[in-house]
Parts: structure tokens; C-alpha cells; sequence
């Protein structure tokens, strides 16, 4: 495992130094997009946002270029690997192809950090917004992590099987951007316990928001949370696990 884990850090490191304008161009998008969206409603409301609505949208803002990235890794890599004809190979190794692709989930998110903290401390300025960093919102947020590569693999399910779903994940981010901006606490509370168990992030949004904004927090939420993490990567992972085993039975693998 330890040789896995220096191999694909080794080639995240490769790529984003022999590519650097992907990693600038992308930092640049994430902010060019959150200035649009901040200045434009600003414009059209001639009003600022303002008060804990601000801190909303930024930590949601926040959470979703993350989970984005986190969610869409996986099932690009499937996609890259199937287009460059080396799908066949990297499912022939002797580590099992969640574990290889999660190792490189995981690699991503660590290589993200650099431009994730650029992008923050870029709208902390734009926006003013000082958030009150608590050491108890990392368990959220890792949860989050793991909802979103749940939810990877699940996508990659669907690339191993029909090799190109970028439209697949475009539905996916713009759905995330709802899920994580839409007031749905507000719901009934039956309804709430039940979305927030079955709707990846729901709950870990919440938490997370509450805890970085000092909002009193139910215990019903962190249950919820971590339902959420289990429920998510399970069918992930038994998703993925099924569709490699159709792909291999059908010889589609070196198929793009």
C-alpha cells in the first residue's frame, strides 16, 4: 500500500508540475466565477449580501469546488485512462481498481490544497467574511470527503461501462451546488431527517456551516452526517465493484 501511495504521488506531482497552466487556469476559474456570482448579485440586488448570508455563501461556495474536484477526479481518471488506451492496464494490477482510484482521489485532494487556499483567502478578501477556524469542523468536512468520493465512485461505475459521462458530471456539479446552497433546513422536520440521511452532503454542509458560523448545532445532525458518509460510499463502492465486473465479463476494458 505504501508503494501505491508514493507511485500516485509521484505522478500528481509530475502532472502538476509539467502542466502548470491547468492548475493556475483552474484557480483563476474558481475565483472569476465566485467574483461574477458575488458582484453580479450585488449589482442586480442593489444591495450587498451581508450578515451571516455572506458567511453561507462563501463556506458553501467553498465546500462545493471542493466536493467538485473530489467527485469529479474519479470518474475522470476513468475516463483519461479508457481515452489513452490504459484503462486495461492499471485494472490488471494487483491492487484492487477502488483502492487505486480512491489513492488517487486522495492524492488530488492534497495537491487541490495549494489553490484551495489561494481561492479562500482570495474571497475572505473580496468578501470580508472572517470565519472562526474550529479544530471540530475537520470531522465534517473529512465525512464530506468521504461522501464525495462515494459518489466518484459511483460516477466512475458509470464511465468503466460507457467510457464518456462528462454530461454526467456536469448534471452532478450544478446538482451539488444545489444541494449545498439550497435553504433545506427549512424543511419540514420530517422531511430534513430523512433528506439529509439520503441526499449526499446534506447533513455535512449543515454541521459544518453551523460549527464555522457558531450556530447551535443538534446531536440528530452528526448521526445524520456520518449515516450519510456510510450509506454514500457503500453504494459507491459496491457500485463500482459490480460495474468492473461487468466490464471485465464483457471485455469492454480496452473498449473507448
Amino acid at each position: 500500500m505504501i508503494g501505491l501511495f508514493l507511485a500516485e504521488w509521484r505522478r500528481t506531482v509530475v502532472e502538476t508540475v509539467r502542466y502548470p497552466l491547468e492548475t493556475i487556469s483552474s484557480t483563476m476559474t474558481l475565483l472569476i466565477v465566485f467574483a461574477g456570482l458575488f458582484y453580479g448579485t450585488t449589482y442586480v440586488t442593489h444591495s450587498p449580501i451581508g450578515g451571516g448570508r455572506l458567511t453561507t455563501v462563501v463556506v458553501g461556495y467553498v465546500i462545493w469546488m471542493t466536493m467538485m474536484a473530489a467527485t469529479d477526479d474519479v470518474g475522470w481518471s476513468i475516463q483519461n485512462e479508457a481515452q489513452n488506451g490504459t484503462l486495461e492496464q492499471v485494472m490488471l494490477v494487483p491492487w484492487s481498481p477502488a483502492v487505486i482510484f480512491l489513492m488517487r482521489a486522495l492524492m488530488a485532494i492534497l495537491a487541490f490544497l495549494i489553490p484551495m487556499g489561494i481561492v479562500i483567502t482570495a474571497l475572505l478578501a473580496i468578501t470580508h467574511v472572517h470565519l472562526h477556524w474550529q479544530w471540530l469542523a475537520l470531522i465534517p468536512f473529512l465525512a464530506a470527503l468521504g461522501t464525495a468520493w462515494g459518489l466518484g465512485l459511483g460516477v466512475a461505475a458509470i464511465a468503466l461501462l460507457f467510457k464518456r459521462m462528462g454530461q454526467v458530471l456536469n448534471i452532478i456539479q450544478f446538482g451539488l451546488l444545489f444541494v449545498i446552497l439550497a435553504p433545506v433546513v427549512k424543511f419540514h422536520a420530517l422531511i430534513w431527517h430523512v433528506v439529509s440521511m439520503v441526499v449526499p452532503f446534506t447533513a455535512q454542509v449543515v454541521l459544518l456551516r453551523n460549527l464555522l458560523s457558531h450556530t447551535p448545532t443538534s446531536h440528530w445532525i452528526w448521526w445524520e452526517a456520518g449515516t450519510n458518509l456510510v450509506l454514500t460510499f457503500t453504494v459507491g463502492v459496491l457500485s463500482f465493484v459490480g460495474a468492473s465486473r461487468l466490464a471485465r465479463h464483457r471485455g469492454i476494458l480496452n473498449h473507448y
